[in-house]
C-alpha cells in the first residue's frame, strides 16, 4: 500500500536474448515504426499497487531512472512502455503521472511493464528504477490525464 508522503521504488530489469526467453535479435525485421516488445524479467507479473491518500485532486505519479548497464550505453527510459489496469501502453517518461487517483481516496492499480526494442539495441540486461508516489495535481493537468484513466 503506497500512502501519502511515501515512495516506492521498484527496479527493474530485462534482458533480450536471456536463456529461456525471447531470443535477441527477434524472428523477423524490427525496426523504430515496426518494434519488437519483450516482458519484464523480474519482476514477472504485473505489479498490484494499492495507493491511499487524504489528497484532493491527486495522482499516481511515476519516475523513471535508467541505470547503466556493465557494458555499453544505458536504455533511454522511453523504451519502457507500462499499461495500468489493461489500458493503452504508454512509454515511460522521466517523470509523469500515469493515473488519477479517485475522489475517495483510494485505488488499486495493476502496472504492467514491456521493453520495446527498435533495433538499435544490443542483447544484454538493462535496468530501470521507477519511483511511485502520489502528488497533488493542478486542476489544467488533470484534464488532460483523465482521458487515460482506468
Amino acid at each position: 500500500m503506497l500512502l501519502d508522503n511515501q515512495r516506492f521504488s521498484l527496479r527493474v530489469a530485462f534482458q533480450p536474448g536471456a536463456p529461456g526467453g525471447p531470443e535477441y535479435p527477434p524472428l523477423g525485421a524490427f525496426s523504430r515504426d515496426n518494434p519488437a516488445y519483450y516482458p519484464v524479467r523480474d519482476p514477472v507479473r504485473p505489479l498490484r499497487l494499492t495507493v491511499s491518500t487524504q489528497v484532493q485532486n491527486a495522482a499516481l505519479v511515476l519516475r523513471a531512472m535508467s541505470l547503466l548497464p556493465i557494458s555499453g550505453p544505458a536504455l533511454p527510459t522511453d523504451r519502457v512502455e507500462y499499461s495500468v489496469n489493461g489500458g493503452p501502453w504508454q512509454r515511460v517518461g522521466t517523470v509523469q503521472a500515469i493515473a488519477l487517483v479517485p475522489a475517495s481516496g483510494q485505488a488499486t492499480y495493476d502496472i504492467a511493464l514491456r521493453l520495446r526494442l527498435e533495433g538499435d539495441e544490443t542483447a544484454g540486461e538493462r535496468q530501470l528504477v521507477l519511483i511511485m508516489m502520489i502528488e497533488p495535481q493542478p486542476p489544467q493537468s488533470l484534464s488532460s490525464l483523465s482521458a487515460r484513466t482506468w
